[in-house]
């Protein structure tokens, strides 16, 4: 549902297609690499973060993909 709801809307927030990302992971997707990727590349055009930015966020998402899925 929550993909329906994401191509409905005309423009996807970034903080919005992040959630997605999250949500891929939760759920364990095989869509969850290539969607954080695509949310990587809209961050870094989107904005201008520091390099520390930039390696925080890239280790929050391979974190959060390898962490063991949970219902809890």
């Amino acid at each position: 549902m929550a993909e329906d709801a994401a191509r409905e809307l005309p423009n996807l927030s970034l903080e919005d297609a992040l959630l997605l990302v999250h949500l891929y992971a939760e759920r364990g997707s095989p869509k969850f690499e290539r969607a954080a990727i695509r949310w990587l590349q809209r961050y870094l055009a989107e904005g201008s973060p520091e390099l520390s930015d930039i390696a925080k966020v890239v280790t929050g998402l391979v974190e959060r993909q390898d962490a063991p899925y949970s219902y809890e």
